[in-house]
């Protein structure tokens, strides 16, 4: 049974109507009810209620108060409570500085694959902040990331990009790896998908690095690596007429 005020009006009721309040700009109105859906357990309430409190709206700014109410909702699971909360210990904001809380909740967010949470765990991992440095760790969520479909948030399909080209150079250079052109060669393929994300100089230094190893690969190992490839992520190479052009 849905908790209820004494009005009846249950969370889900509350939460609806603070949102056609925040979108009508009415945040006088809003914020009370913010505050009653968030105090009946309303996690994306709870999450408004702690961004009114961090920037000061309708009520004092309280950064403490904030992640009070952004714990209360990210360990319900909103991934943007997570990666907040997160931040706050990063950075010491209403609270002390505490890197392993950090890594905790930027896991919690990260297994929700949200790229940029993700992102910051494989570099966690890789620097050894707030847990022990850890490459097969870095290893294995950097590929997870990597793996992710193509997204068309221009700031998360970034992460997304980036991932796939650092696993390319990781395996060309054997950078906390071992080397193999191969494996290279198909992260490159993968990085070809959305390589778009990047400028035009890089794309035109990364084709050359897969003009490389294709010189270096036999026919069987390309073919191979864009079987490896289409089985990483599950789907079929989409933009291999493009591989040796640049993509804007």
């Amino acid at each position: 049974m849905a908790a209820s005020t004494s009005l009846g009006q249950t969370a889900e009721e509350l939460n609806t109507r603070s949102k056609e309040m925040l979108t009508e700009g009415n945040m006088q109105a809003a914020v009370p009810l913010l505050r009653s859906a968030a105090e009946l357990g309303h996690p994306e309430a709870q999450f408004n209620l702690a961004v009114c409190y961090q920037q000061g709206v309708e009520v004092e700014r309280n950064d403490s108060i904030a992640n009070y109410w952004l714990t209360r909702s990210a360990e319900q699971g909103s991934v943007n409570a997570q990666f907040k909360i997160a931040y706050s210990y990063a950075v010491g904001r209403g609270c002390e500085k505490d890197m392993t809380k950090a890594f905790h909740w930027t896991m919690k967010c990260a297994e929700q694959n949200d790229p940029e949470c993700m992102w910051n765990l494989l570099g966690c991992y890789a620097n050894g902040t707030g847990t022990e440095q850890n490459n097969d760790s870095m290893l294995h969520w950097a590929q997870r990331l990597a793996s992710l479909p193509d997204m068309e948030d221009l700031e998360m399909s970034g992460y997304i990009t980036n991932a796939r080209l650092n696993l390319a150079v990781m395996y060309r250079d054997g950078n906390n790896v071992a080397r193999n052109a191969r494996t290279s060669y198909m992260w490159y393929l993968i990085y070809n998908e959305s390589k778009r994300d990047h400028s035009i100089l890089e794309q035109r230094k990364n084709i050359e690095a897969m003009k490389s190893l294709e010189a270096e690969l036999s026919e069987a190992d390309r073919d191979g690596a864009k079987d490896d490839a289409e089985q990483q992520i599950g789907r079929k190479l989409m933009n291999l007429d493009n591989l040796h052009k640049e993509d804007m």
